[in-house]
C-alpha cells in the first residue's frame, strides 16, 4: 500500500465520521418525533392525524391540498397547529372539520360518516296527515288525518281506519303511548285528549279506536306523562303539577300535587320509578326536585282524600 492510498483512506474515514456525526442528530430527532425546519433553523416535535371514514377509501384534503393517502390513514410528521381537514368521496357529501395537532400526540377522527348525495325517500301514505305517532316498539304508525284515525305497519302497508274522529288540534305539543300499550295521550297548551286503542266493534268484529277530550285547562300545559299504571296522567299546567285519574266517559278525578314558585321547567318523568324531575325557581335560584309518585304515594294520597271526605261528611 502506497502513501497516497493511505491518505485517501484516512480522508474517507474522517469524512464518513464527520458525515455520521452530522446526520446522527437528525436521524435521532426524526426517530424521537422531532422535525427540523431548515428554513427557520428550529426544531419542533411533530404530531399525528388518524382519519377513518365510513365508507372508507375517501380522499383527504389538508388545508386545501390533496394528501396522497386515502381513509383510513395515519398522517405523521405534522407540525403542531390547527389544520382544516376535508374528507371527500364521489356521490357522498363531504366532511370538514378543523383539527388540532399537538406535539407527540395522535389526533383521532374515527367516526367520520359520509352521507350519500342520492338518498332513498318514499311516500309512506297518500293520505293528507295532520299528525302521526310511532310507538317506541316501532311496530306500527298511527295517522291523524282529516278523514279519521288510521294505522299501518312501518312500511305504510296494511293501512286501516280505526275511527272517523278528525277534530285534531293543529298545535299538538306531544303524543305518548301508555305503558300498557292501550292508550295514546296527546296534548296542546289548553287540553289533553286520549285515544283508546283496541276497543272492539262487536257489529264488525274488528278493533277500533275512541277519542276523548279528558281535560280543558285554564292554565298553559307544559307537559304530560303517563303514570306506570296507565290509569293516571301527570301534567304540569301554570305553576301546578297535577294528577288526573282517567276512565272512559264520566267525570275525571284531578288532584293538585304540587304548587311551584314559578312554572316548572325541564320536566322529565321516569316511568320505571314513577318519579317526576323538574326545575323550580325560588329566590332567584333554580333547583332540581324529584316528586315520588310510586304506589306508596298514591296509597297515602287516597288515605288523605278519604280522611278529608270523612271530615266533610261528619260536619254535614
Amino acid at each position: 500500500m502506497n502513501k497516497s492510498d493511505s491518505v485517501i483512506r484516512h480522508i474517507a474515514f474522517f469524512f464518513s465520521l464527520a458525515l455520521y456525526m452530522t446526520l446522527l442528530p437528525i436521524i435521532l430527532s426524526y426517530s424521537l418525533g422531532y422535525h427540523i425546519d431548515f428554513h427557520k433553523f428550529i426544531i419542533y416535535k411533530t404530531g399525528i392525524l388518524y382519519l377513518k371514514s365510513t365508507p372508507s377509501g375517501a380522499s383527504i384534503y389538508i388545508n386545501g391540498k390533496l394528501h396522497p393517502d386515502i381513509t383510513p390513514a395515519r398522517i405523521e410528521e405534522l407540525r403542531p397547529g390547527t389544520y382544516s381537514v376535508e374528507v371527500k368521496r364521489e356521490n357522498f357529501y363531504p366532511w370538514q372539520k378543523d383539527l388540532s395537532v399537538r406535539p407527540n400526540m395522535v389526533t383521532r377522527a374515527e367516526n367520520i360518516l359520509l352521507f350519500p348525495t342520492l338518498q332513498e325517500m318514499e311516500r309512506v301514505s297518500d293520505r293528507e296527515t295532520e299528525n302521526f305517532f310511532i310507538p317506541d316498539d316501532k311496530s306500527q304508525i298511527y295517522y291523524m288525518t282529516k278523514l279519521g284515525f288510521y294505522k299501518s305497519n312501518m312500511d305504510g302497508m296494511n293501512f286501516r281506519k280505526l275511527s272517523a274522529y278528525s277534530e285534531w288540534p293543529s298545535d299538538i305539543l306531544g303524543k305518548k303511548l301508555s305503558p300498557d300499550g292501550k292508550k295514546i295521550l296527546y296534548f296542546n297548551e289548553n287540553g289533553i285528549w286520549i285515544i283508546y286503542l283496541n276497543s272492539r266493534d262487536l257489529t264488525k268484529g274488528v278493533d277500533v279506536a275512541e277519542v276523548e277530550e279528558v281535560l280543558k285547562s285554564p292554565d298553559i300545559i307544559m307537559d304530560a306523562f303517563w303514570h306506570s299504571g296507565s290509569n293516571h296522567i301527570i301534567f304540569a299546567a301554570g305553576r301546578d303539577i297535577n294528577v288526573l285519574e282517567i276512565g272512559k266517559g264520566g267525570e275525571k278525578n284531578m288532584v293538585m300535587l304540587k304548587s311551584c314558585h314559578r312554572a316548572p321547567k325541564d320536566l322529565y318523568y321516569d316511568v320505571y320509578n314513577d318519579s317526576l324531575y323538574f326545575n323550580d325557581s325560588a329566590g332567584g335560584k333554580k333547583n332540581l326536585y324529584r316528586l315520588d309518585l310510586r304506589e306508596k304515594f298514591f296509597s297515602k294520597l287516597m288515605e288523605r282524600v278519604k280522611k278529608e271526605f270523612d271530615i266533610i261528611y261528619e260536619k254535614r
